[in-house]
């Protein structure tokens, strides 16, 4: 009976914690309902779409122009963050990029339209790259900016931590208040679209992907009396460089990170590929079409919902087994990354056994139009193992970066991890076209098995490099005041600030 009732308070606590209810929210989530509507409906299959559009377009040219879009939108995430952090705030960012989107998606359902080819594919090439700015702005500002409306003043954080702990406690609190509200809107829009637009056509996709966004805005913009709006820092974009300049020392540690983006391209490029004449088909006996295909869709929302699974239980118990060891939980973050980059290395090996399989039975059925006796379902493990990577490398990068940095430099988070997707992406983009006799003209004649052996490769080859220079070297960044370095260091139980000053060429530490 008492565990009963402890099992009621602590849930009662975490609820009077983390549920809040908000006027914004309700039409911020109508805009993050949309965004994960159109990467399930568009984005992440952008590559099949492609190649359905562009006549005569080899398989190769096709991954090119995917990976080059993606990097190119994650370029964007950069350049506009720094817009919405230092000019011109989230909400005018969001109200400026999001007609981008509207109006790329509607040039798109008009070209598909038309019966000119050339006509489609110049159409294609406009609309492209301005949906990717609609895409960027949508991902750098609307969680920021559902974020701000659930910050208080009256959190209350266990005194008895340290001030840092303290700090992370009441962040948690209020990224996990935004974090209910995002999560559920994005699962439902992931959900709705899987349910009723896989079966859809790309004209009939797009055509609902342009109301559905077009529907959020008019929303959005119908609650602008209930947002609150934080003002800009106005800063430029050189003084921007200069203080990222002490930021340069852990360059060589996050490079070490572009080995395990290369498997994210590859998840939404070559993944995507190999479902190419594989049976979708459940059980003959079920007469009812829809109930009876799983849609490579499927297998994108699965690897979505394991990699929120996965980085929402590491997180929790990471604070929850060394809740008041700071250090503990530091180490405990480095190991996550790398048990993550592991794990990519084993959905890379399981998409290399798949190719080599479907490969051999795609030689024995060379006809391009007829379904090969191997079943989608072969592509699951892969697609699982990607989730559980990208749930502890990709969701946690942004922890493992505030823990190597003080709180005035957290701006360039973004910098840093959307930098090694940008370089990820145009590497993979390169390698596709330096490799020709790996990749051929189609996918059935490349030999797709030999590149994701190769990024396996290359991935577990990079993991004990990762190791030693994590343990051998001290990757935090000091804070500075007035020129001076300020390391924060523990001391019986409370964080004590210590100026390193540089005194006839030596570091003296004074408290």
């Amino acid at each position: 009976m008492a565990n009963f009732k402890h099992c009621i308070s602590s849930s009662w606590k975490w609820a009077s914690s983390y549920i809040r209810f908000s006027k914004a929210a309700i039409f911020i989530s109508g805009l993050i309902f949309s965004k994960s509507f159109i990467e399930n409906a568009f984005k992440a299959f952008l590559i099949f779409y492609i190649i359905d559009s562009l006549e005569n377009l080899s398989i190769g040219v096709a991954i090119v122009y995917t990976v080059a879009g993606d990097g190119i939108q994650q370029f964007l995430v950069i350049l506009i963050h720094h817009l919405a952090i230092d000019r011109h705030g989230d909400f005018r960012v969001i109200i400026l990029t999001i007609p981008c989107l509207i109006f790329g998606l509607l040039i798109l359902w008009l070209s598909s339209l038309l019966r000119s080819q050339q006509t489609r594919n110049q159409m294609l090439y406009i609309a492209l790259p301005v949906i990717l700015v609609g895409l960027a702005g949508k991902e750098v500002s609307l969680e920021g900016f559902l974020r701000q409306h659930f910050v208080e003043e009256t959190i209350v954080v266990d005194e008895t931590k340290s001030e840092r702990q303290q700090e992370e406690d009441y962040n948690d609190i209020v990224d996990g208040r935004a974090s209910l509200w995002s999560t559920g809107a994005g699962f439902l829009g992931q959900f709705i679209c899987w349910t009723f637009t896989s079966s859809l056509r790309w004209q009939q996709r797009i055509m609902v992907s342009f109301i559905e966004v077009a529907a959020a805005y008019a929303l959005f913009i119908c609650g602008k009396r209930f947002f609150l709006r934080i003002p800009p820092t106005r800063r430029t974009a050189v003084s921007r460089l200069k203080e990222a300049g002490g930021l340069v020392k852990l360059i060589p540690l996050w490079l070490l990170f572009i080995p395990y983006c290369l498997v994210e391209v590859a998840g939404f490029s070559i993944f995507i590929l190999q479902s190419d004449r594989l049976d979708t088909e459940i059980n003959p006996r079920i007469s009812l079409h829809s109930f009876n295909q799983v849609p490579v869709s499927s297998l994108y929302v699965f690897e979505q919902f394991i990699s929120f699974l996965v980085s929402m239980s590491t997180k929790y118990l990471i604070r929850k087994l060394w809740s008041s060891e700071e250090a503990m939980q530091r180490g405990a973050r480095y190991w996550r990354m790398g048990v993550g980059m592991a794990v990519g290395f084993g959905s890379l090996s399981s998409a290399w056994l798949v190719e080599r399989r479907r490969s051999d039975l795609i030689k024995k059925n060379p006809n391009n139009d007829e379904v090969i006796r191997m079943t989608i379902l072969w592509l699951a493990p892969q697609f699982g193992l990607l989730g559980i990577a990208n749930g502890l490398v990709s969701k946690g990068l942004t922890d493992f970066f505030y823990d190597r940095v003080p709180e005035s430099k957290r701006y360039f988070v973004v910098l840093f991890n959307q930098s090694l997707t940008v370089i990820g992406s145009f590497l993979s983009g390169l390698a596709v076209l330096l490799g020709p006799d790996w990749l051929g003209d189609t996918i059935d004649k490349r030999q797709l098995d030999k590149y994701l052996l190769m990024l396996a490769i290359l991935n577990v080859a990079v993991l004990p490099l990762y190791i030693f220079l994590s343990l051998m070297f001290d990757w935090n960044i000091p804070d500075e005041v007035d020129g001076r370095d300020i390391e924060i260091e523990e001391v019986d139980g409370s964080d004590v600030e210590i100026l390193i000053e540089e005194v006839d060429g030596r570091d003296v530490e004074i408290l």
